[in-house]
């Protein structure tokens, strides 16, 4: 009788044993899954970095939204398998009669005063007025040429610093880093004048505020460089 009561008291025990370590490690397996649901969430939640840097204004980017490029909308057609052949065949006639778009060429001229220097917006204004430079698109200053009763831009200038623009109404609170002189070849009637009158102003206005003349790339403008976008804008000019 002892010997059965003992067999069940020691099958009770294993049972209960069992049981504990399978609820002990199916609450385990649970605990764990919670923490990296919660770390998974909290790393998708963390603040990213924001970066920013100061720009400088790009000529270039005022000149490409001014261009107008033409072209002829074709109404969308699926491709199919059996149509694939003809397209090809096509395609070298099509490319001929669709009218490609030159790339414009862009001069830049910039007048940098000395290093923690600045030119005073008052002054500046009074010196874009006296060489004829009219303020008014995109709130900077431009050249004009009268032709045939129509007025054509031929050159602009715009503050160094983007977008660019001048506080006309405010330029006695107002200073200047540089300025930067441009022009596009497709929107000149021609581009050799422009750039002669361009690069006139540019002088003037680096000798009145004691300033640097640069390219595009900012080195001191020399005679070489001045010759290389004469010969450049010949080319244009010839075509």
């Amino acid at each position: 009788m002892e010997a059965n009561s003992l067999r069940l008291l020691l099958v009770i025990l294993g049972v209960i044993i069992i049981a504990a370590i399978y609820f002990y490690d199916y609450f385990k397996k649970k605990a764990d899954s919670k923490i990296n649901e919660f770390d998974e969430l909290a790393s998708n939640e963390r603040i990213q970095p924001v970066m920013t840097s100061n720009t400088a204004f790009s000529a270039a980017e005022i000149t490409d939204e001014e261009v107008e490029i033409d072209a002829v909308d074709q109404p969308f057609v699926a491709e199919t398998e059996t149509e694939t052949e003809a397209e090809g065949e096509s395609q070298q006639v099509a490319e001929q009669d669709v009218p490609v778009a030159e790339e414009a060429f862009v001069v830049q001229l910039a007048v940098l005063p000395k290093e923690g220097a600045a030119i005073g917006g008052t002054a500046l204004l009074n010196a874009l007025t006296e060489l004829d430079l009219e303020f008014g698109d995109m709130d900077i200053f431009h050249c004009y040429e009268r032709h045939d009763g129509e007025d054509i831009q031929k050159f602009h200038v715009a503050n160094i610093v983007e977008p660019g623009t001048f506080p006309v109404g405010g330029m006695a609170d107002f200073e200047s880093t540089g300025i930067v002189l441009f022009f596009q070849t497709n929107s000149s009637i021609n581009p050799i004048d422009a750039f002669e009158s361009m690069l006139g102003a540019a002088r003037t206005l680096s000798q009145k505020f004691d300033a640097t003349l640069v390219d595009d790339r900012r080195n001191e403008l020399s005679l070489s460089t001045i010759e290389i976008i004469r010969t450049k804008l010949l080319e244009f000019a010839n075509l």
